[in-house]
């Protein structure tokens, strides 16, 4: 949408924000969403990459921001972008994250070379924010509330993050594939990325993801756990986003992981909770569509939690085991053999600060990684919760 005003000081709403005209009439599909866009993905895909193309060639120093936002030199684009999203997780998360840490490691080893350009970076370039007609025309992008000037393939690689698949693997968005995404956005931008510039930045928003989700958790807890979208965020999409980085690390495709249906009391009675809470949103949405997503929303999480419940304890012990067994002698000496699930957090968030510092030198040593690698592999299978439905 057309920008109308900035407001720099933000009394109004105790923050800086800007004002962007209305759009009516128009779709937006959640991102997740199974259905996606149906017949139009292809069309609209079409349209979505070559926008985001159009924005990589635009003059980012012709922009009217350029009197607001400071301009990176290329060659320092990656290293602010990464200083700043690892410095977001080293405030909020709760617990260490060996498996984002082993891609950050990763990112500080191999940079990529200077940007092709500076250009406007969108920051949340992904198929949630773009609303379209209903019959294959795209009509709008929205949420620029982290436009930057950067390096494009920021973007780009924010849109083939696998979390936005709609659950369609190999369909950048749910649209098109990634190499004909790439194949419209290289023809509407006029900028041929080098692949491994792109890898780099396809993994550097992988972790992005996952600071976004981590302080999102963060704000659900100690903002009461009255945004459910939060704890989705922070908890669901997190765990997905772990699968991406391990399967990105060892060089191997994502793979949806089964849902574990509820065998349980617990999981019996979460089910019906959820069930209840999704039935009640979607009946209540008709007349009242954000109560109505709220109850949706919070049925997912309970349906989600009945999943949770039949694996939270196995898949914790297996992950502590397969940590003992990698680290050897250098695994602390455990104090309890408490069973509670609060316990074997303690013991879990332990083991993996040791191994974080584990993975530290094997890689400063060049040594092997490759049953790191595995175990972030089997780590994040194990932890990952199917959507339900």
């Amino acid at each position: 949408p057309r920008a109308i005003a900035l407001e720099k000081g933000g009394a109004e709403l105790e923050r800086p924000f800007f004002l962007m005209e209305r759009i009516d009439d128009g779709v937006v599909v959640g991102p997740f969403d199974r259905a996606g866009f149906g017949n139009h993905a292809e069309a609209l895909g079409e349209q979505f990459f070559a926008a985001l193309g159009r924005l990589a060639a635009h003059d980012a120093s012709a922009s009217p921001l350029a009197a607001h936002l400071d301009a990176p030199a290329p060659d320092q684009c990656w290293r602010i972008a990464l200083d700043y999203w690892e410095k977001v997780i080293d405030t909020d998360a709760f617990a260490p994250q060996p498996i984002v840490r082993a891609a950050i490691r990763r990112l500080r080893a191999t940079p990529p070379p200077p940007a092709a350009r500076i250009a406007l970076v969108h920051g949340d370039y992904r198929s949630g924010n773009m609303m379209h007609d209903g019959a294959g025309r795209m009509l709008a992008m929205f949420d620029w509330e982290m436009a930057h000037f950067g390096d494009p393939l920021e973007d780009l690689g924010w849109a083939l993050n696998p979390v936005w698949d709609h659950f369609q693997p190999g369909r950048a968005c749910g649209m098109v594939s990634p190499e004909r995404a790439l194949a419209i956005w290289q023809a509407s931008s006029g900028v041929v990325p080098d692949p491994a510039a792109l890898d780099w930045w396809r993994l550097f928003n992988a972790v992005k993801g996952s600071a976004i989700w981590t302080s999102a958790f963060r704000e659900f807890v100690t903002g009461g756990r009255t945004d459910p979208v939060l704890g989705l965020s922070g908890w669901y999409v997190q765990r997905r986003q772990d699968a991406v980085i391990a399967a990105m690390l060892s060089g191997t495709p994502t793979v949806p992981t089964a849902r574990d249906e509820a065998q349980s009391d617990l999981g019996h009675i979460l089910t019906g909770t959820g069930l209840t809470a999704a039935g009640a949103g979607m009946a209540a949405s008709a007349h009242d569509a954000f109560g109505g997503a709220t109850f949706t929303i919070t049925g997912v999480l309970s349906l989600l939690a009945a999943e949770e419940a039949e694996k939270a304890a196995a898949w914790r012990l297996a992950d502590i085991a397969a940590m003992r067994a990698l680290l050897g002698d250098e695994a602390p000496r455990e104090e309890t053999q408490e069973m509670t699930l609060s316990a074997l957090d303690a013991r879990w968030a332990q083991l993996a600060a040791v191994l974080i510092a584990h993975h530290d030198r094997v890689a400063a040593e060049g040594g092997d990684e490759s049953a790191l690698l595995a175990f972030y592999r089997e780590s994040a299978a194990r932890r990952e919760l199917a959507w339900p439905g």
